[in-house]
């Protein structure tokens, strides 16, 4: 303040045409207006500081979202490469469990990935097609898990999916000349492998549960499908086993300790096979026209298209 009274000029004595004692109040209306002028240039820089900041601001935001703009459209092909196959058909309801995710209702054009686990509803059926061609067809009440999809393009290197109940039908493409790339189908009692066919597998729901599916059906309509059955293994049977056999290993069960053995089968088209965990055996013979021609083997039918390329 004594900074700002020294620059107000005092007039000199006799000289202002200001009455006795005037003097000092000019000096602080003077004061005044030096303060007021003062006072309007710092608003003034003040507004032009504001609008600077805000327009730092607003550069710093549009900065902010070029860059996540270009990281996004970096990680979207990778994500796009993420899906191994789309829902082309869907009758009634079905959804997709990822893994460590929440459930997501299915529909026509629908992308799945692997580790997905796919569930049809009720009096429902589901068609996907994946990225190498093949198709796989889910019937009422299916529980499939999708374990292992490896696609490079339209080319498949390998395939494996759980089948936990219901029914499945696949038509798989076949591989390039020389190709080793497996497409499996498992469940608790058998494992389908194939190259190049069209094949279905139903799964029986459990007894108990926790348990596991006591029963397996493979039928094939075409091609050829190599079997791995799955068979327990009897009191007593364990010590039967010579040298160098395939020895039996605990089954995965919540409920009780299983055994079994495995048992290779070829099945041609028009075979058939059944694994029953429960007789302790399997059954082969032709196909049976009667439950390949079931509600969900009319499905199939409708939507199953040409013959595997």
């Amino acid at each position: 303040m004594q900074r700002l009274l020294r620059r107000v000029p005092q007039p000199a004595p006799g000289r202002s045409g200001l009455p006795p004692g005037r003097g000092e109040e000019a000096r602080i209306l003077a004061l005044h207006d030096l303060l007021r002028a003062q006072r309007g240039a710092g608003d003034a820089e003040g507004e032009a500081s504001s609008r600077d900041s805000r327009c730092q601001r607003r550069c710093s935001v549009k900065r902010q979202r070029r860059t996540w703009t270009v990281l996004l459209a970096g990680l979207l092909p990778g994500l796009a490469f993420g899906a191994i196959g789309r829902v082309d058909v869907l009758e009634g309801t079905a959804s997709r469990l990822p893994e460590g995710g929440v459930a997501q209702p299915l529909a026509v054009g629908t992308d799945v990935e692997v580790k997905d686990t796919l569930e049809v509803g009720p009096k429902s059926n589901l068609k996907l097609t994946l990225n190498d061609g093949s198709v796989l067809m889910l019937g009422a009440g299916s529980r499939l898990f999708i374990s292992e999809a490896d696609f490079e393009g339209q080319e498949r290197k390998g395939f494996v999916a759980k089948l936990g109940l219901g029914k499945v039908w696949a038509s798989v493409k076949k591989a390039l000349a020389g190709s080793q790339a497996k497409f499996d189908v498992e469940t608790d009692r058998a494992v389908a492998g194939v190259r190049g066919t069209r094949f279905r597998v139903d799964a029986a729901a459990p007894t108990v549960m926790g348990a596991l599916s006591p029963r397996t059906l493979v039928q094939v309509s075409e091609g050829n499908v190599q079997v791995t059955a799955r068979l327990p293994v009897k009191p007593g049977e364990a010590k039967k086993k010579k040298s160098g056999e395939r020895t039996q290993v605990p089954g995965p069960h919540e409920v009780t300790v299983e055994q079994w053995t495995e048992k290779l089968l070829q099945l041609q088209a028009n075979d058939q096979v059944v694994v029953d965990a429960e007789l302790g055996r399997t059954k082969v013979g032709t196909l049976d026209d009667k439950v390949a021609g079931d509600s969900f083997g009319q499905f199939v039918n409708r939507n199953q298209g040409p013959k595997t390329p």
